[in-house]
């Protein structure tokens, strides 16, 4: 059972990620436990066997306490087992005690819901919603891996649905799965793909099938510093900049490129900051751009 994508270990490094970060996609239950406790060991299953249950409509995260006593000792953990369930960054509720599965599953209806296999289904209930929140939060976590797995599972169950294709698509481009990705684009609805989020998937998408990960932007920015006037790595170095996040040093990459060596490989400068455009979405950024690029070309 702890190796389901919905049941993370903490430790110092990643509780920020997985609790208060992630608590803002989907609930975090945290389990503080420690392996001298025999009450924690009796908790501990019933915690994973609903999780599981729950399938992705919220988090297990346990911290042994033994092993990262500074996190314990700052949320005020007196006695084992603990569990303190938190959501949009905030402490929701919490039990002590090993409490019999019955009652833990009353304490996750109260402030969760009732488990998926609970809940009569509506007509306009999308499945895989809750699977994609969860996923998107492995993602943020680092859990690829695990993520792409807990969409693809959902694609499989619905295939249409167009929030489990948008993540698996973004999730995949990241892994440099560009072959899924495409096909997840491809399975969009028509008016999907012109939507801002399939024109965003389509921008990435575009700027990843051109990308070096091999090359970090720190190394192209060293080796631009030296050659100035190499059209081939300022565009390598725009591209790589736009896929770490930094979308405006990559506009800015791509404009001077524009300005300086407009018909570097068949135009490409223009094209990607295009792209780059449909990334950005509504972003105040893209008007802003878009008449640098007119009186460049003008």
């Amino acid at each position: 059972m702890a190796d389901s994508p919905y049941i993370v270990q903490l430790d110092e490094q990643n509780f920020m990620q997985v609790v208060v970060e992630g608590s803002d996609k989907v609930p975090v239950l945290v389990d503080f436990w420690a392996d001298w406790c025999g009450p924690c060991k009796s908790l501990m299953p019933i915690l994973e066997k609903l999780a599981i249950e729950y399938n992705g409509a919220f988090i297990l995260a346990k911290l042994d306490t033994e092993k990262h006593q500074g996190i314990a000792q700052q949320l005020g953990i007196r006695s084992l087992p603990t569990v303190k369930l938190f959501h949009n960054r905030e402490l929701v509720n919490e039990f002590m005690g090993a409490l019999p599965e019955s009652e833990v599953r009353a304490f996750l209806e109260a402030n969760v819901g009732p488990a998926l296999a609970d809940e009569e289904p509506a007509e306009e209930a999308t499945p895989g919603d809750n699977r994609v929140a969860s996923a998107m939060a492995l993602f943020e976590q680092g859990q690829n891996e695990e993520a792409r797995t807990v969409l693809q599972q959902a694609q499989a169950d619905d295939p249409e649905n167009v929030e489990v294709l948008l993540a698996l698509g973004q999730v995949c481009i990241s892994m440099g799965d560009l072959d899924t990705a495409e096909s997840c684009l491809k399975a969009l609805p028509e008016t999907e793909r012109d939507s801002t989020q399939g024109r965003r998937l389509a921008g990435i998408l575009e700027l990843a099938r051109e990308s070096d990960s091999s090359v970090s932007p720190h190394a192209l920015q060293a080796e631009l510093d030296k050659d100035p006037s190499s059209s081939e790595t300022r565009y390598k170095l725009a591209i790589a900049e736009a896929l770490a996040g930094n979308v405006q040093a990559g506009m800015d990459h791509l404009l001077r490129l524009v300005e300086t060596d407009a018909q570097y490989n068949d135009g490409a400068p223009r094209v990607k900051l295009l792209a780059l455009f449909n990334v950005l979405g509504d972003d105040p950024l893209v008007g802003q751009y878009r008449r640098k690029l007119f009186a460049s070309l003008h």
